[in-house]
């Protein structure tokens, strides 16, 4: 709260008050005699508790306008949170979809040609779109944190380098760019192989059948082979029965965790889970708030003492 009171022209008299607030409950606790309060009363107030009363009423609105904007902006950042996180059970929803579409396609890869390469294509699409949907909410969502934290830091008086840090800047923007060039890139040449393959497929029909049956039995003729793999190089054709054997093991785990990310997901947005720094800043302003009600205590005391004095 220091960076709080460090708003106040008068800094050092808070600081000093708020310290006095517990040092006046502890002599309250252990009792005063009439006499003893009778000598305080006539001393009169301190130069410092006088500057208190004076700056008091204005900081305390500062406060209540800080408290405000703090509540204001962690309910922004829950919001924000909320459409993140539906925008999560999308893309999850999609990589569900995606990894289904992959298991179906290397499953009918021994029986139809192009109906493989069609789902594998398709898959590995919503796959990239997933993805990409993902790395484009993250940023979105990192940016209107940072957003949110510097002026937080504005209202509080205070810079949080390792946030500034954490939030990655520029850096943050090209890292992601980068990303999603790159998934952008192969699944332009996967679409491409397989939509090449298909087509291939449909014209020379013997090469579909020895790509079938090397995925069924494995054994063909070493030509056969060579062809099979020159013809269908990059696609779930060009692919060994171990190999498909494995490939199928990979994408199941690939969708067992899509779905369990899907269901955390849901679960969040289900119960409205706060975001960590909304609840930072929440908590921030209830500290604040508990600042403002001791020196809102201490400063009816020195009015009471002040009255007195007047009345003498």
């Amino acid at each position: 709260m220091d960076l709080v009171l460090d708003q106040l022209p008068a800094t050092q008299v808070v600081r000093d008050l708020e310290a006095g607030i517990d040092m006046q409950r502890e002599e309250e606790d252990e009792g005063r005699t009439g006499e003893e309060e009778v000598l305080q009363d006539e001393e009169g107030l301190s130069a410092r508790e006088q500057m208190f009363l004076e700056e008091f009423p204005r900081w305390k609105q500062d406060q209540k306008r800080v408290i405000r904007k703090l509540l204001r902006l962690a309910d922004e950042i829950d919001a924000n949170h909320q459409r993140a996180t539906k925008t999560k059970v999308i893309s999850s929803s999609t990589a569900v979809i995606s990894g289904i579409m992959s298991i179906l396609g290397l499953a009918l890869a021994p029986a139809t040609a192009g109906g493989s390469l069609m789902l594998t294509a398709a898959g590995q699409g919503l796959g990239t779109i997933a993805g990409i949907t993902n790395i484009v909410s993250d940023v979105f969502k990192n940016s209107r944190n940072k957003k949110a934290q510097a002026q937080a830091n504005s209202l509080m008086g205070s810079e949080d380098k390792e946030f500034q840090q954490a939030g990655g800047g520029k850096t943050a923007y090209v890292t992601a760019l980068g990303k999603i060039v790159y998934a952008c890139g192969n699944a332009v040449d996967n679409i491409k192989r397989n939509a090449q393959a298909y087509c291939l497929a449909r014209t020379r029909p013997h090469l579909a059948t020895a790509a079938k049956q090397l995925l069924k039995t494995g054994q063909v003729s070493a030509k056969s082979s060579r062809q099979v793999q020159k013809a269908f190089e990059g696609t779930v054709l060009a692919m060994k029965k171990r190999a498909l054997m494995s490939g199928g093991v990979m994408a199941i785990i690939f969708l067992y965790q899509d779905s369990v990310a899907l269901a955390d997901d849901l679960k969040q947005l289900k119960e409205g889970t706060r975001a960590e720094l909304a609840k930072e800043l929440w908590d921030k302003a209830r500290e604040l708030e508990e600042l403002v009600a001791e020196c809102t205590y201490y400063y009816e005391r020195l009015q009471k003492k002040k009255l007195k004095k007047e009345s003498f």
